[in-house]
């Protein structure tokens, strides 16, 4: 059954072609972000290059090539995803973009309809690790209450480019203790620009001291404007992009390549084995013999 679209007049994809959402994750080191840039290795230039040098995707259907999120330099991801229309079934075309790149994974796949916008998704979530070093646990679990629901997040995001509203609605914001770090974990139907950075630094600085929880009330309220700080992007993970249709899981397998840029490649030796963790719980561990799909 095909993913309900979130149509915008968009036409049909040619005859012999379908439409396919694939989900996918990327360990962000060496990329310069999430979005293709003409003189840097970016995740999605990445992927349009060897789509099209594959003959998985053609120059015509290139523009039709869509993401939901564009995550930001320095930003994991094992949940993202991308859409565009091919002349392949979507295992296959799946197991082509796990070939690209090691350090890129493809963990499903859903027809969908060829208006699909994958940026028109039901809810997104994001974890984010902080050492928890030097933190105090039940003050940082009190503070995360405070984002719950609808604000005004001006203070607690850049300005998007087209401009967006500064109002919007996080459904869950949970801290908890893992080894030795605070993972947190946000759920909303969408976030602004750098807006899970901007609410962890606001935890540090309420959690040293050196903004009050009044500031941080009145800051949602839109009567306040605080300067804040951006968080460290490497600690950020875009976990999984929601819609109301279920995508066919695809577990692809760990290389012996792939499993030495995930643990040589993170951005701090603690939270190697945190991360490395998550990505792999994804992935089948590969029989002797056996390479990357």
């Amino acid at each position: 059954m095909k993913g309900a679209p979130a149509r915008d007049g968009g036409v049909s994809a040619p005859k012999g072609t379908a439409t396919w959402a694939f989900r996918i994750g990327y360990l962000a080191d060496g990329f310069h972000g999430y979005a293709r840039q003409p003189s840097a290795p970016t995740v999605e230039g990445t992927l349009l290059q060897g789509l099209l040098q594959r003959g998985v995707l053609s120059q015509s259907n290139a523009p039709r090539f869509r993401t939901a999120s564009r995550t930001d330099r320095g930003v994991h991801a094992l949940g993202n995803v991308v859409s565009f229309p091919t002349h392949l079934k979507g295992l296959a075309a799946a197991r082509v973009i796990g070939s690209i790149d090691p350090r890129i994974f493809c963990f499903g796949y859903a027809e969908v309809e060829s208006e699909f916008q994958p940026r028109h998704a039901r809810s997104r979530w994001y974890r984010y690790l902080e050492p928890s070093e030097g933190h105090h646990l039940p003050r940082w679990r009190e503070a995360s209450s405070l984002f719950l629901g609808e604000h005004d997040f001006s203070s607690f995001s850049r300005r998007d480019d087209p401009p967006r509203s500064p109002l919007g609605r996080i459904d869950e914001l949970e801290v908890r203790a893992e080894g030795s770090f605070f993972v947190l974990d946000l759920r909303a139907p969408s976030f602004l620009w750098n807006q899970v950075r901007k609410i962890v630094a606001a935890l540090e600085l309420l959690d040293a001291g050196r903004i009050r929880r009044s500031d941080i009330e009145e800051a949602l309220r839109g009567r306040k404007v605080l300067h804040l700080p951006l968080a460290r992007p490497q600690g950020l993970v875009l976990m999984e992009v929601s819609y109301d249709f279920p995508f066919t899981e695809l577990r692809p397998r760990a290389s012996a390549q792939r499993r030495d840029l995930l643990e040589g490649g993170l951005w701090e030796a603690r939270s190697r084995e945190t991360l490395l963790g998550w990505f792999q719980a994804k992935a089948v561990p590969p029989s002797r013999g056996t390479s990357d799909p």
